[in-house]
């Protein structure tokens, strides 16, 4: 390029470019997505492309990770990412158009495993080959968090399922009749990680196959002298289910069906074997209660020791009734943990309703879980899995990369105060600079390139 000299004596020469964009903390992502070498195993793990043109299988995981974690709800928001030079200079490469990501998702599906499919009835089918790479990517999430933060061999799984309305033609109707996705997650509590997910047809039972789905968690776990707990409402209330973990060692809380035999012997316990437990402001009186009751167990020999019923009544205050008519609603948990106080059990088995459910709103209201983006199922599986991969990396992020004030932040929090930073790319060269402000470079970048450069790989 001619160099120019004016009266000043200076020498001026051209191709400075300056390009900016308004989410240069989004950086501390994509530095901790390369740093556990994700894009390598998404090349490694999931279908490989027929053109060696494009986007290569990880840097479509990552374009997905970053189109939900700055707030993109759809696949047509990545073009929203696409639009912006400084993220494509960030990145390396341009994300993809909505049409070509949605064209990726759909590579997801594989209508050879539908083919088992009923008229009528529920069905889940087996994964494809794809979303069992999107596994292998969380696989190594889970087990950098482990490797890096010690959480302690203490797992609590918390397993719930969440119906999420859609206006989709091919959707089934749920218990409810209306229609529905579902996704099936199954928390650690202790971290809050999600270890496992399902996506599921509205009308599929909660409890079906939930002994597989709790397995799958466990699976994802490193080798290592684990002390698992499984915590659940009533789609776990299953003799088969809960003798199978009992045979683990795993200990379990679980809500029971109300059934009339229960219901029978909860009504004969005399007055005196009810505790007081609390009454909320509203003026609920709730009280609790050990109850000897062994349920059935046909298929089993008889040796098998009684599981423990910790029941719950509530009341009315005095002279009001409950909808049904009712004075008294009687709630009951089932477990094998006999060394816990009764009051202690209830207030624990209740606990899930801060992890799983809390996950189910992460996903659904602050990342990119509401809305499924295709009437292919796989489609929809993967979407799913790309939502919890987001989700982890986050609390990865959050552990391992940001002061300790955003330790329990959510990603609305995260988008407003880390990830919108205006930030100035400079390319002169051959050279490329990222200028933002000195505040968010000092408390926010520096301290987080340095924890995540820290890491240990997994």
């Amino acid at each position: 390029m001619k160099k120019q000299r004016d009266n000043l004596g200076i020498k001026m020469i051209g191709g400075l470019r300056e390009t900016t964009t308004p989410w240069a903390g989004a950086s501390l992502l994509v530095d901790l997505y390369r740093k556990l070498e994700l894009e390598q195993l998404g090349n490694q793990v999931l279908p490989a492309k027929k053109s060696a043109k494009g986007l290569q299988p990880g840097q479509m995981v990552e374009s997905f990770a970053l189109l939900s974690a700055l707030g993109g709800e759809c696949v047509e928001d990545m073009q929203r990412l696409r639009s912006d030079e400084g993220l494509s200079a960030i990145l390396g490469y341009q994300p993809p158009a909505p049409e070509t990501a949605r064209q990726w998702l759909d590579r997801f599906h594989d209508e050879a495993l539908l083919t088992n499919r009923p008229l009528q009835g529920s069905f889940i089918p087996p994964e494809s080959s794809g979303l069992g790479g999107l596994r292998e990517i969380n696989r190594r999430i889970i087990g950098s968090y482990i490797k890096n933060r010690d959480p302690g061999t203490d797992v609590t799984l918390d397993v719930d399922t969440q119906l999420i309305e859609t206006y989709k033609a091919q959707a089934q109707r749920c218990y409810d009749n209306y229609k529905a996705f579902q996704g099936m997650k199954v928390v650690w509590a202790q971290t809050m990680l999600i270890l496992n997910d399902e996506f599921r047809d509205g009308n599929v039972s909660a409890g079906k196959d939930i002994q597989r789905i709790v397995d799958e968690a466990v699976a994802m776990l490193p080798a290592g002298p684990w002390r698992i707990k499984v915590r659940s409402d009533s789609a776990a209330y299953d003799m088969r289910t809960l003798d199978y973990w009992d045979s683990q060692h795993w200990g379990f809380a679980v809500s029971a069906d109300m059934h009339p035999p229960l219901k029978r012997e909860i009504e004969k316990l005399p007055a005196e074997a009810w505790h007081f437990w609390c009454m909320d402001k509203t003026g609920f009186v709730k009280e609790w209660a050990e109850l000897p009751f062994v349920p059935e167990r046909r298929y089993e020999k008889k040796d098998l020791q009684p599981y423990r019923y910790v029941v719950i009544r509530m009341s009315q205050p005095q002279g009001k009734f409950f909808l049904d008519g009712a004075e008294v609603h009687h709630y009951a948990i089932v477990s094998n943990l006999w060394d816990i106080p009764g009051e202690e059990l209830i207030a624990w088995q209740r606990g899930k309703a801060g992890t799983v459910e809390q996950a189910h709103h992460v996903l659904v209201s602050e990342l990119a879980g509401g809305i499924f983006p295709s009437a292919k199922y796989g489609a929809n599986a993967a979407w799913l899995r790309l939502q919890v991969i987001t989700y982890n990396l986050l609390e990865l992020l959050k552990k391992t990369a940001l002061p300790e004030d955003y330790s329990k932040a959510h990603p609305k929090r995260l988008r407003f105060a880390v990830f919108t930073a205006v930030g100035k790319l400079v390319n002169h060269a051959g050279q490329t600079l990222l200028r933002i402000t000195s505040e968010v470079f000092c408390d926010l970048i520096i301290p987080g390139r340095k924890g995540i450069a820290s890491l240990v790989s997994s």
